[in-house]
């Protein structure tokens, strides 16, 4: 664990343990984790993505370090992404350079190198299979990046001479405010309608109840990487209460 790491670890750990409790105190939240993480290093987590409280949801249900995947195109303006691009890095965030490098296959090798680097580091890497914010079923797949650790485990295995499998864990998160669903905060649209600059997220309602379901490890037994993302993927929205329509 060098210099690097112990810096994302810091910055990791104080927004969990800072902003967190104030969020939720902020918003009147309730949250609760089922079933754990396997304790084995590297693994990948695979959650769907509904709102930006995902990572903050993940964050305190696992209590550990996680090094997610994030694009660079955030959807906001040139000041605010460069701030949170920054800010994210901080925290170990490895930064998928979607529209910030112009060559197509120097995106790929930067950040193939990238998520390398946290599994050499034997981290926890989460990455939102889906690609954007689906609210309320998974109507896409992004296997890329599942296919990366299909790459990462035969290299190992030319390179030291032993297999290494690397699991992948489906995870639900399941928002329900008095049994209605996923509401969108009231507050969270009137700030990004009247408020110049604010960060185009998505907050769940006041006093909503969020469940983070941790499933079953999944691995490579011969699949393709897409064929295993939408094994993953159907598990992760089951366990969310969603639907899976891909």
């Amino acid at each position: 664990m060098g210099l690097k790491e112990n810096w994302w670890r810091f910055n990791y750990h104080a927004v969990r343990l800072c902003f967190i409790p104030v969020a939720k105190r902020a918003l009147l939240l309730r949250s609760k984790a089922e079933g754990e993480i396997p304790n084995i290093r590297p693994i990948m987590l695979a959650p769907v993505h509904r709102t930006s409280a995902d990572v903050f949801a993940l964050a305190e249900a696992s209590k550990e370090f996680v090094s997610f995947v994030s694009t660079d195109s955030f959807g906001h303006n040139g000041v605010i992404n460069f701030v949170q691009e920054k800010m994210t890095t901080a925290i170990g965030t490895v930064i998928w350079h979607e529209a910030g490098i112009g060559n197509p296959r120097k995106r790929a090798v930067v950040l193939a190198k990238d998520v390398d680097d946290r599994l050499d580091r034997r981290l926890i890497t989460a990455a939102f299979t889906q690609g954007e914010y689906q609210y309320d079923s998974v109507e896409s797949i992004e296997e890329g990046l599942i296919g990366l650790l299909k790459r990462y485990e035969s290299r190992h295995l030319k390179q030291k001479g032993h297999e290494l499998r690397i699991p992948i864990v489906p995870v639900g998160i399941e928002y329900n405010r008095s049994g209605k669903g996923l509401e969108q905060s009231a507050v969270g649209k009137w700030l990004l309608k009247w408020i110049p600059f604010t960060p185009n997220w998505t907050i769940p309602a006041l006093r909503t109840r969020i469940t983070v379901r941790f499933g079953t490890a999944h691995y490579f037994e011969g699949q393709s990487a897409r064929e295993l993302a939408e094994e993953v993927m159907k598990e992760a929205a089951a366990l969310s209460g969603i639907e899976f329509e891909v």
